[in-house]
């Protein structure tokens, strides 16, 4: 049962990417053992804290896959007040054909203030997200060429409890050499920490300034109103 898992981010740049994870299979070996062993695919994904998934917009994608989420998922908070584990996502596709593409939307955080002013950007590695089997029982196939999955993904252990868990023991990566895809977003450096700091401050002043303006016209042009009408 040999299957063809590759991973890319498109596009190269900005803060809103999809991780997209093509599945390929070389013959029907692998459809027949999920629904002989009664087998749900899932894919793990474990994600630095620069990067982060909007459950809610994850749930657009439910005619493709469920979802656990495990981490902060404040989607305001920038990379420093965040927990530097980061985050962690578990998904059941909901049905599996020869070859599927799985689709996850991604999302960059700011990075933390940058103390050298050569670094304009802050990178950060995106493992592949890891294919592996659940299956309601003992897997029987003697083509399956699986192994048995012991160490699944601690903070989902409640979601995979009375599963028996497998990973192909066959090489299946289209690109072996490749296990993780860098993902990078400027970053703001310290030196300019003064100048933006007295834009910000200047620009409540002048904001606030512009409504008290605001407030005090439109009363004054209220107090005539009223003026005119007991003259009446």
């Amino acid at each position: 049962m040999l299957l063809n898992v590759s991973s890319l981010i498109e596009p190269l740049c900005g803060f809103h990417r999809t991780i997209t994870t093509s599945i390929a299979s070389e013959n029907d070996v692998w459809i027949q053992l999920l629904e002989e062993s009664q087998c749900l695919v899932r894919l793990y994904y474990k994600l630095p804290v620069l990067v982060f998934v909007d459950p809610y917009e994850l749930v657009n994608y439910q005619h493709l896959y469920t979802f656990h989420h495990h981490g902060n998922a404040n989607l305001e908070l920038p990379v420093a007040a965040m927990d530097s584990n980061g985050s962690s996502l578990l998904l059941t596709l909901t049905s599996v054909n020869p070859h599927v593409d799985v689709k996850v939307p991604i999302h960059l955080r700011y990075g933390e203030i940058s103390h050298s002013n050569s670094e304009a950007h802050r990178a950060a590695e995106i493992e592949w997200p890891h294919l592996f089997l659940s299956c309601t029982s003992l897997v029987q196939n003697p083509n399956a060429s699986l192994i048995s999955y012991d160490l699944p993904p601690e903070e989902f252990a409640s979601s995979l409890a009375g599963y028996s868990l497998y990973v192909t023991s066959e090489p299946f990566r289209a690109d072996p050499d490749a296990r993780f895809m860098a993902v990078a977003v400027p970053v703001g450096q310290i030196g300019d920490l003064a100048q933006v700091s007295f834009g910000t401050v200047l620009t409540i002043v002048v904001m606030f300034l512009y409504v008290a303006y605001i407030s005090y016209t439109t009363a004054r042009r209220l107090g005539k109103r009223v003026k005119l009408v007991k003259g009446e």
